[in-house]
């Protein structure tokens, strides 16, 4: 059986992010097409479009594209939809109180989806913060493209650096 210590996982994606033949700018808008998807507030279209975005875009590192886009994930949902929510709230002039008090959470399930009725409870209960859900979430969208490319292009060209070569110690 084969040892796998705990660097196992960071080495192989330092070898991968390192590997000449893919390109720093590449890698970087791969990831930032991700990242960005990550905030897109339409929960549930996520994978839909990375897969039309794989499909469509030629150059697009698969894998990056969705690491980026599972940064939203059953973890970080709530924490994303929070900030995308308050910053909406922020551009709409409301400051950063979202009154969620006439909210049920309970009361969802299957049927706030699968019946007209159930649908229209559901969406008079949010309307007081779906709007700055949806504006927050475009924005931090919108935000996420350039934030993620920078971040992965640093990290794809600090990974790419030489390694300076070992000093000699004095006797050698």
């Amino acid at each position: 059986m084969k040892h796998h210590d705990k660097t196992h996982i960071w080495a192989r994606t330092k070898r991968f992010l390192a590997d000449p033949d893919l390109e720093p700018h590449h890698l970087a808008w791969s990831f930032a097409l991700g990242f960005s998807i990550a905030w897109n507030p339409l929960l549930g279209t996520h994978t839909a479009i990375i897969l039309v975005a794989c499909a469509l875009v030629k150059k697009l590192h698969r894998p990056l594209t969705f690491l980026g886009a599972f940064t939203n994930n059953p973890w970080t949902m709530v924490p994303m939809a929070t900030g995308s929510a308050l910053l909406g709230n922020l551009l709409l002039g409301r400051g950063l109180h979202l009154d969620l008090s006439g909210v049920d959470w309970k009361s969802f399930g299957w049927h706030s989806f699968a019946t007209r009725e159930g649908f229209q409870a559901a969406a008079a209960m949010l309307k007081p913060i779906l709007a700055p859900y949806l504006l927050g979430g475009f924005v931090m969208s919108a935000l996420a493209l350039p934030v993620g490319y920078f971040l992965m292009l640093r990290l794809a060209h600090r990974l790419r650096r030489p390694k300076p070569a070992p000093t000699p110690l004095p006797g050698d």
